[in-house]
Protein backbone atom coordinates (compact mmCIF):
# COMPACT_ATOMS: atom_id res chain seq x y z
CA UNK A 1 0.00 0.00 0.00
CA UNK A 2 2.72 2.08 1.01
CA UNK A 3 4.59 1.73 -1.94
CA UNK A 4 1.90 2.52 -4.23
CA UNK A 5 0.72 5.77 -2.50
CA UNK A 6 4.56 6.83 -3.21
CA UNK A 7 4.12 6.05 -6.77
CA UNK A 8 1.01 8.16 -7.09
CA UNK A 9 2.81 10.69 -5.45
CA UNK A 10 5.80 10.50 -7.69
CA UNK A 11 3.54 10.64 -10.50
CA UNK A 12 1.67 14.08 -9.34
CA UNK A 13 4.86 15.54 -8.08
CA UNK A 14 6.37 15.18 -12.08
CA UNK A 15 3.13 16.23 -13.09
CA UNK A 16 3.40 19.38 -10.91
CA UNK A 17 6.91 20.20 -12.11
CA UNK A 18 5.86 19.28 -15.91
CA UNK A 19 3.22 22.16 -15.54
CA UNK A 20 3.98 25.62 -15.86
CA UNK A 21 0.72 27.26 -17.08
CA UNK A 22 0.72 29.67 -14.40
CA UNK A 23 3.67 30.99 -13.79
CA UNK A 24 4.04 33.69 -16.17
CA UNK A 25 1.04 34.88 -14.69
CA UNK A 26 2.25 34.66 -11.03
CA UNK A 27 5.26 36.47 -11.78
CA UNK A 28 3.62 38.86 -13.69
CA UNK A 29 1.19 39.54 -10.35
CA UNK A 30 4.58 40.33 -8.48
CA UNK A 31 6.48 42.62 -11.09
CA UNK A 32 3.36 44.54 -12.06
CA UNK A 33 3.11 46.51 -8.87
CA UNK A 34 6.84 47.41 -8.97
CA UNK A 35 6.81 48.60 -12.42
CA UNK A 36 3.60 50.51 -12.11
CA UNK A 37 4.95 52.72 -9.25
CA UNK A 38 8.19 52.93 -10.70
CA UNK A 39 6.41 54.32 -14.06
CA UNK A 40 4.37 56.45 -12.13
CA UNK A 41 7.82 57.51 -10.19
CA UNK A 42 9.49 58.76 -13.24
CA UNK A 43 6.06 60.37 -14.64
CA UNK A 44 5.94 62.40 -11.69
CA UNK A 45 9.21 63.75 -11.23
CA UNK A 46 9.70 64.28 -14.65
CA UNK A 47 6.84 66.93 -14.10
CA UNK A 48 8.02 68.34 -10.96
CA UNK A 49 11.84 68.97 -13.03
CA UNK A 50 9.87 70.24 -15.81
CA UNK A 51 7.83 72.76 -13.41
CA UNK A 52 10.96 73.84 -11.64
CA UNK A 53 13.25 74.73 -14.65
CA UNK A 54 9.59 76.87 -15.45
CA UNK A 55 9.94 78.67 -12.05
CA UNK A 56 13.51 79.49 -12.37
CA UNK A 57 13.02 80.49 -16.29
CA UNK A 58 10.32 83.09 -14.91
CA UNK A 59 12.33 84.36 -11.93
CA UNK A 60 15.34 85.31 -14.94
CA UNK A 61 12.73 86.35 -17.21
CA UNK A 62 11.12 89.10 -14.96
CA UNK A 63 14.39 90.50 -13.67
CA UNK A 64 15.57 90.34 -17.19
CA UNK A 65 12.77 92.48 -18.30
CA UNK A 66 13.05 95.00 -15.85
CA UNK A 67 16.43 95.89 -16.32
CA UNK A 68 15.97 96.77 -19.09
CA UNK A 69 13.66 99.58 -18.08
CA UNK A 70 14.31 103.24 -17.31
CA UNK A 71 10.87 103.38 -15.46
CA UNK A 72 8.80 100.75 -14.90
CA UNK A 73 5.03 101.65 -14.68
CA UNK A 74 2.71 100.19 -12.02
CA UNK A 75 0.36 98.87 -14.70
CA UNK A 76 2.88 97.54 -16.71
CA UNK A 77 4.60 95.82 -13.72
CA UNK A 78 0.79 94.12 -13.18
CA UNK A 79 1.07 93.11 -16.93
CA UNK A 80 3.99 91.82 -16.70
CA UNK A 81 3.29 89.33 -13.26
CA UNK A 82 0.28 87.79 -15.29
CA UNK A 83 3.15 86.56 -18.14
CA UNK A 84 5.54 85.05 -15.98
CA UNK A 85 2.40 83.75 -14.28
CA UNK A 86 1.80 81.99 -17.33
CA UNK A 87 5.62 80.59 -17.52
CA UNK A 88 5.96 79.60 -14.30
CA UNK A 89 2.33 78.22 -13.17
CA UNK A 90 0.60 77.54 -16.89
CA UNK A 91 -2.05 75.14 -15.31
CA UNK A 92 -2.62 77.24 -11.95
CA UNK A 93 -1.26 76.66 -8.56
CA UNK A 94 -0.02 78.78 -5.84
CA UNK A 95 2.25 81.50 -6.85
CA UNK A 96 3.95 84.25 -5.32
CA UNK A 97 5.94 86.64 -7.36
CA UNK A 98 7.90 89.48 -5.92
CA UNK A 99 9.82 92.28 -7.64
CA UNK A 100 12.39 94.88 -5.62
CA UNK A 101 14.79 97.14 -6.41
CA UNK A 102 17.84 97.44 -3.83
CA UNK A 103 19.96 100.42 -3.52
CA UNK A 104 22.83 100.39 -0.54
CA UNK A 105 22.35 103.07 2.11
CA UNK A 106 24.67 105.61 2.98
CA UNK A 107 26.41 103.00 5.50
CA UNK A 108 26.77 100.40 2.66
CA UNK A 109 23.75 97.94 3.87
CA UNK A 110 21.35 96.91 1.09
CA UNK A 111 17.96 98.35 2.14
CA UNK A 112 14.76 98.21 -0.70
CA UNK A 113 14.44 101.10 -2.98
CA UNK A 114 10.94 99.95 -3.99
CA UNK A 115 8.78 96.66 -4.40
CA UNK A 116 5.84 94.97 -5.83
CA UNK A 117 3.87 91.48 -5.43
CA UNK A 118 1.66 90.29 -7.96
CA UNK A 119 -0.82 90.70 -5.67
CA UNK A 120 -0.42 94.80 -6.09
CA UNK A 121 1.14 94.99 -2.65
CA UNK A 122 4.31 96.07 -1.28
CA UNK A 123 6.09 93.52 0.35
CA UNK A 124 9.04 94.94 1.70
CA UNK A 125 9.06 98.57 2.68
CA UNK A 126 10.97 101.00 1.18
CA UNK A 127 14.32 102.13 2.94
CA UNK A 128 14.24 98.75 5.37
CA UNK A 129 17.03 96.15 5.39
CA UNK A 130 16.86 93.23 2.47
CA UNK A 131 19.15 90.22 3.56
CA UNK A 132 18.62 88.45 1.11
CA UNK A 133 21.40 89.00 -1.54
CA UNK A 134 24.43 86.84 -1.73
CA UNK A 135 27.05 89.03 0.22
CA UNK A 136 29.42 88.85 -2.70
CA UNK A 137 26.78 90.87 -4.23
CA UNK A 138 28.00 94.25 -5.49
CA UNK A 139 25.92 97.12 -5.62
CA UNK A 140 27.48 100.58 -7.19
CA UNK A 141 26.88 104.45 -4.87
CA UNK A 142 23.82 105.52 -5.83
CA UNK A 143 23.23 102.05 -8.04
CA UNK A 144 20.81 99.61 -7.49
CA UNK A 145 19.98 96.58 -8.75
CA UNK A 146 16.71 94.34 -9.59
CA UNK A 147 15.69 91.24 -7.49
CA UNK A 148 12.89 88.67 -9.13
CA UNK A 149 11.53 86.71 -6.05
CA UNK A 150 9.13 83.69 -7.31
CA UNK A 151 7.38 81.19 -4.83
CA UNK A 152 5.75 78.62 -6.44
CA UNK A 153 3.91 75.80 -4.47
CA UNK A 154 3.72 72.00 -6.54
CA UNK A 155 1.04 69.50 -6.61
CA UNK A 156 1.14 66.63 -8.61
CA UNK A 157 -1.83 66.21 -10.11
CA UNK A 158 -1.40 62.23 -9.78
CA UNK A 159 -0.19 62.06 -6.77
CA UNK A 160 -2.09 64.67 -4.79
CA UNK A 161 -3.19 62.07 -2.07
CA UNK A 162 0.11 60.48 -1.93
CA UNK A 163 2.53 62.80 -2.40
CA UNK A 164 2.49 66.66 -0.73
CA UNK A 165 2.84 69.69 -2.55
CA UNK A 166 6.75 71.11 -3.17
CA UNK A 167 7.81 74.42 -2.78
CA UNK A 168 9.90 75.50 -5.31
CA UNK A 169 11.48 79.24 -4.52
CA UNK A 170 13.91 81.09 -7.11
CA UNK A 171 15.47 84.35 -6.89
CA UNK A 172 17.43 85.89 -9.96
CA UNK A 173 19.26 89.57 -10.06
CA UNK A 174 20.13 91.45 -12.55
CA UNK A 175 21.80 95.22 -12.67
CA UNK A 176 19.80 97.90 -14.69
CA UNK A 177 21.63 98.18 -18.44
CA UNK A 178 19.91 101.93 -19.60
CA UNK A 179 20.33 103.55 -16.32
CA UNK A 180 21.90 103.24 -12.73
CA UNK A 181 18.39 102.69 -11.27
CA UNK A 182 14.90 101.60 -12.27
CA UNK A 183 12.47 103.76 -11.08
CA UNK A 184 8.79 102.83 -10.13
CA UNK A 185 6.06 105.01 -11.48
CA UNK A 186 2.70 105.02 -10.25
CA UNK A 187 2.26 107.06 -13.49
CA UNK A 188 4.28 109.14 -16.09
CA UNK A 189 6.19 111.53 -13.88
CA UNK A 190 5.60 110.17 -10.58
CA UNK A 191 8.24 108.03 -10.14
CA UNK A 192 10.25 106.55 -6.86
CA UNK A 193 13.33 108.88 -6.25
Amino acid sequence: MASKFSSILSAKGKALKECQSGIAAIEFALIAPVLIIFLFGVIEGSDALSRSRQVTLAANTLADLVSQENELLVSDADDLFDGIEQIAAPSGGTISIKLVSVIKDPLGNNIVHWSRDNSGNTPYLPGTPYNKLATSTLIDDGASIIVGEIDYRYTSKLSRIVMPAIRFHRTATRWPRRSVRVQLCRYKGLCTT
